[in-house]
């Protein structure tokens, strides 16, 4: 029961940094020429840890886990940021769906394998405003949602007896708000910073995440960024607690225009 409580917390592991913005400064008559319009979208892979507690109903279990672990069981990840801005406002969404799966034999002839499956999707979306935009710096305040969906599917192989199965599903959204800030140290080089709070007691009590890290325009269109990210969630409704922080080192490629 232990390892399939600790399979819950197999957070996904890609997604996350701030807006891109060339960083050379335009001349005003070439700013003219400029659309108010931007378009963003940033696949990203985040290797995780995990730490702190779950339980379902009357057991919980420590939630410690290391990334090697976490990677040995993922089957499908598709991660991803994407981006739309008009002028000072923006909307912005990191979209997350993971599955991971284990098997392990069942003692006697009864059954054959105990098969889990684990289905994960985090969702964050904000709305911003730019409140600073200069050459070298931008700041941004966000407010918006993230929702949390995790499916979890036990399955018995037949043995003696035929086999049996049973699905458990929870999802919850919790209100966010945020700022990001990225800082152009010269016409290629930048440091992007963000985070949010949210939760409130609305479902979780609490949620949060931060990233900070360093980039690289490699192009007029793409960066490359390296960083560190924490996601933080502490909930616990209706038999369920999801009291989990997930960090790790992220390696990033972004496209904007």
């Amino acid at each position: 029961m232990k390892k399939l409580l600790l399979l819950l917390l197999l957070s996904p592991f890609v997604s996350f940094a701030g807006s891109t913005s060339p960083a050379a400064p335009v001349d005003e008559s070439a700013a003219k020429d400029q659309s108010p319009w931007r378009f963003r979208l940033a696949p990203y892979a985040w290797l995780t840890s995990t730490s702190g507690t779950i339980g379902v109903g009357p057991l919980s279990t420590d939630a410690g886990m290391d990334s090697s672990t976490i990677l040995s069981n993922l089957q499908i990840g598709a991660m991803f940021v994407a981006e739309v801005a008009y002028d000072r406002w923006s909307f912005e969404n990191d979209l997350i769906y993971a599955r991971f799966q284990t098997a392990n034999d069942t003692p006697g002839p009864i059954f054959g394998e105990l098969k889990s499956t684990l289905y994960e999707l985090f969702w964050t979306s904000y709305v911003g405003y730019r409140v600073i935009q200069c050459d070298r710096f931008t700041m941004d305040v966000q407010a918006g949602f993230r929702m949390a969906s995790m499916g979890l599917e036990l399955e018995l192989t037949p043995g003696l007896l035929p086999g049996r199965s049973r699905y458990w599903t929870r999802t919850w959204i919790d209100p966010v708000i945020g700022l990001r800030t990225r800082t152009y140290l010269n016409d290629w080089l930048f440091i992007p910073i963000r985070g949010d709070i949210g939760g409130f007691g609305a479902n979780s009590e609490l949620t949060w995440q931060a990233f900070a890290g360093v980039g690289a325009q490699i192009s007029r269109w793409a960066a490359l960024v390296v960083g560190y990210r924490s996601l933080g969630y502490n909930y616990d409704q209706a038999n369920f607690e999801y009291n989990v922080n997930t960090h790790g080192p992220l390696l990033g490629f972004e496209v904007s225009f």
